[in-house]
């Protein structure tokens, strides 16, 4: 087996949603950017994840590697990673989320996806799909059928899963410290909202000096937490969604961390295991499969949408 190197990540503890879905869109971010597959752990319970790579990465060289894929105009297409997913237009008269498309466009748009795929390696079938949920669609107000998105992007007012990402990567862009401090020391910035992901980005009075309650989100952090939205499948039938990890009806994110080191390929078998998601799960089971913990954050609800996760719940294991 080739040697290979660990770098912690002292900021991306397994606890919290934001800092193990920032973890994931790290993993699935190198993956595409190393002609070796990097892997992923952590260093134990509540503990930071752990990056294992063939090359040896500092905190700064590795914030370099993803600062690569922010796009150059966020505005005009953020995900630089599977471009024209995310600049596509509103539908006249549908939903304010762009990703919300009438069924018979998603279905065309996945189907070319594909065949780009096959013919070409492509890898945009693989996003779309993530983004967009094809199986499980929801009645317009004209009656017609349009798709859903990921649970995963807490949609609050006028946000949408283009805007919220075009925002992360754009603080990203002018301040070249937020990816590394995304992986070290998280960075808070007033009136950043973040994207749902994040409990303590609300912002209370009594934690900012001005004493009035403002957003307090991590760019950084939310930028690699959104790409972390790859490694969830999303299916469901008719009215009846679904994805990886999520519990529909009770609107909760379950997650596990693991002490094997992880490809994004068997990150994917874990993350699907049933095992996870039993009522009553079997603590000395969850162990052989090299679970250390196994973690819930239901999503809290607003006046006028989604509201953010909240911290993650450890399950006694």
């Amino acid at each position: 087996m080739p040697h290979t190197y660990t770098l912690e990540l002292p900021a991306l503890y397994g606890s919290s949603p934001l800092g193990f879905l920032a973890a994931l869109g790290t993993l699935h971010l190198t993956t595409h950017l190393l002609d070796q597959p990097p892997r992923l752990s952590w260093s134990g319970p509540d503990a930071p994840a752990l990056l294992h790579t063939h090359i040896p990465y500092t905190h700064t060289t590795l914030a370099e590697l993803l600062a690569t894929q922010l796009p150059k105009n966020p505005a005009d297409d953020p995900l630089a990673v599977a471009p024209g997913i995310l600049n596509q237009p509103r539908t006249p008269g549908g939903p304010n989320e762009p990703l919300k498309m009438p069924i018979d466009e998603a279905l065309h748009k996945l189907r070319t996806y594909a065949q780009a795929e096959r013919d070409h390696n492509d890898n945009r079938a693989h996003w779309f799909s993530a983004l967009v949920n094809t199986l499980a669609t929801k009645a317009s107000d004209t009656g017609a059928p349009f798709t859903r998105t990921t649970p995963y992007f807490g949609h609050t007012s006028r946000m949408t899963l283009p805007n919220n990402w075009a925002t992360a990567a754009q603080f990203c862009k002018d301040d070249p410290a937020q990816l590394p401090a995304a992986l070290t020391r998280w960075q808070r910035v007033e009136e950043y909202a973040g994207a749902n992901l994040d409990h303590h980005s609300t912002g209370d009075a009594h934690m900012v000096s001005h004493s009035k309650p403002t957003q307090q989100g991590v760019p950084g952090a939310t930028w690699l937490a959104l790409h972390g939205f790859l490694a969830f499948r999303l299916i469901g039938n008719t009215n009846d969604p679904h994805a990886t990890s999520w519990n529909t009806p009770k609107k909760a994110f379950t997650w596990p961390t693991w002490h094997p080191p992880l490809t994004t390929t068997s990150l994917t078998t874990l993350l699907e295991h049933p095992l996870l998601y039993a009522s009553r799960p079997d603590p000395k089971r969850l162990r052989n499969l090299g679970i250390t913990a196994l973690y819930t954050a239901p999503r809290t609800r607003l006046p006028k949408g989604d509201g953010p996760l909240q911290p993650g719940r450890r399950h006694p294991l």
